[in-house]
Order: C-alpha cells, then structure tokens, then sequence
C-alpha cells in the first residue's frame, strides 16, 4: 500500500576517481545528498556498495556478483532537481 509504482534509486559507475567523487559528495556544503548506507529516507541518499552493504566480501566475490569498486546507488530524495544535478556535477569533475 505504501509503495506503488517505480523507486527512486540510480545505479551508477565512475569513470575516473571514483574515491575523489565520494568525497566529494561527503565534503559539500550545504549537503544535498548524504553519503550513507541507507536507502530509505526522503534525503538523496549515496551508497557505495564495495564498502557498506557488500563490504565483507572480497574484490573476486564482489566481481562475481557485478559490484564493482567505482559502482554507487543513489536513492533520490526529495530535494531540487537542479540542486541534485549540480551536486553531482561537482563530484563527477572532482572524479576526473
């Protein structure tokens, strides 16, 4: 009953320093999107699989099941569209 339709979570691979975009995602200020390990609040939420939910398994176990070391979901909040978009731009330049 609560949820109906699609979700709102985005998988996405960094081409570039991937490290340098999370940070940069962790450094804004003001935060437009949070870097943490839920998925489910009303804020943007980015979550790095490699080393939150799938942290315990090694690089050749996290290959097998297609987590990649550069692979984030985004879980889109609430927040302005065009603030969302510039927030990820700024970490997508500090990736390059």
């Amino acid at each position: 009953q609560q949820m109906k339709g699609y979700g709102g979570v985005v998988s996405i691979e960094v081409d570039g320093n991937y490290i340098a975009f999370a940070e940069a995602i962790a450094s804004q200020h003001p935060s437009v999107i949070y870097l943490a390990e839920s998925l489910g609040g009303v804020e943007s939420l980015l979550t790095h699989p490699a080393t939150m939910s799938h942290g315990y398994l090694n690089a050749k176990e996290r290959a097998a099941v297609g987590i990649k070391d550069n692979l984030f979901r985004l879980s889109v909040g609430i927040e302005n569209v065009n603030d969302i978009i510039h927030s990820l731009g700024k970490a997508l330049k500090a990736a390059r």
